[in-house]
């Protein structure tokens, strides 16, 4: 597989989460709105967002970017020329759960175990 071939790949694995994200938008709200009362009440949410990543993996992965590679993402929305509907959903979901931006970090460390 050549290098421009990868490229169209993960491309086409991008626009599909996005895709997936847009569609689904009220029932991915739904959990996180879940996720979020179980952080607000002090509840330790790891199994909640290792529930979450395990049922959508491209939408948790996306998620992870819209906080912590916002340059990244936009550099991508903008090459696949995405519109304006779904960059307002992403916009929508990053507002909505700020609060839970700095739990999905850590859960990520964990995960790649860097938090030794």
């Amino acid at each position: 597989m050549t290098e421009e071939e990868k490229v169209k790949e993960v491309s086409r694995i991008f626009l599909k989460t996005l895709d997936e994200f847009y569609k689904e938008s009220n029932a991915i709200f739904n959990e996180c709105d879940e996720i979020l009362a179980n952080y607000k009440k002090g509840g330790n949410i790891t199994d909640d967002l290792s529930a979450f990543k395990a049922k959508r993996p491209g939408i948790f992965a996306l998620i992870d970017d819209i906080y912590h590679k916002e340059v990244d993402l936009e550099g991508k929305l903008d090459i696949a020329g995405t519109e304006e509907e779904i960059r307002d959903k992403i916009r929508e979901f990053k507002d909505r759960f700020a609060d839970l931006a700095d739990e999905i970090d850590l859960f990520v460390l964990a995960e790649l175990d860097f938090s030794r």
